[in-house]
């Protein structure tokens, strides 16, 4: 299998599922599968949150045929306001297994790379999010109408800027029925050929549905929403 697949399903996360009550800053459990083909190889994605305010955590994992990634985020949640404290990634099956851990010290302003202390970072911004939970941060942001979208990422080598965009809502047909989605666009520089898309469904909690990214060879990848459980309970159509 081709590493991009699985890199789309990483660098593009954005499976972002909240509760009903997100607008009031709230998080529930949920657990999502996706399911995305590439040159005729399925891949399967599975997204969970699970804990509780205070300490929670978000899991991400993908396989397909010997290679898979499985990474996790530890964070707390105060008044919208997500606030990183651990964060694992594995990589196994593409090439050379790759691995990073990073901790994070808000009242040090410092970001600990576990994995390679030569990659400590200091002095960086109090807001600093990691890979998994800017995505939490953004489907809270865009849950209570923010217009500001920007995120500072720590991604284990250095600290990187995410930009988005909001561009209106679109009905989509999914295999969980039809659904009104909140399109967002990741803004990348002007001479950039990538294109990032998302559609997020409030009605869905905020749910991912689908993800579409071009990327600069002209290939599109693209992953679907296949089944979603917020507290035990199947989300659908008519939900």
């Amino acid at each position: 299998m081709r590493g991009s697949v699985v890199r789309i399903l990483i660098s593009s996360l954005f499976f972002l599922l909240l509760s009903s009550q997100s607008i009031a800053s709230q998080l529930e459990p949920f657990k999502a599968t996706y399911t995305a083909r590439y040159n005729g190889i399925s891949v399967t994605a599975t997204r969970e949150l699970t804990g509780q305010e205070g300490n929670w955590r978000l899991d991400f994992s993908t396989s397909a045929l010997f290679a898979s990634i499985k990474e996790y985020s530890r964070f707390t949640n105060q008044d919208g306001s997500i606030t990183p404290y651990h964060y694992e990634y594995r990589r196994k099956g593409l090439g050379r297994d790759r691995g990073t851990i990073l901790s994070f010290e808000p009242d040090k302003n410092m970001v600990l790379n576990v994995s390679n202390p030569e990659r400590d970072m200091e002095n960086v911004s109090p807001n600093i999010l990691d890979k998994l939970s800017y995505q939490m941060q953004l489907a809270l942001d865009v849950a209570s109408g923010k217009e500001n979208l920007q995120y500072e990422v720590a991604d284990g080598k250095k600290i990187r800027k995410y930009t988005f965009a909001q561009e209106g809502t679109e009905i989509l047909k999914t295999p969980m029925g039809k659904v009104e989605t909140i399109k967002v666009r990741r803004v990348r520089d002007a001479d950039s050929e990538r294109e990032t898309t998302v559609w997020i469904a409030p009605k869905w909690n905020y749910a991912l549905v689908k993800l579409v990214q071009l990327e600069e060879n002209g290939k599109k990848y693209q992953i679907t929403l296949k089944n979603l459980t917020i507290n035990g309970k199947t989300v659908g159509a008519g939900q």
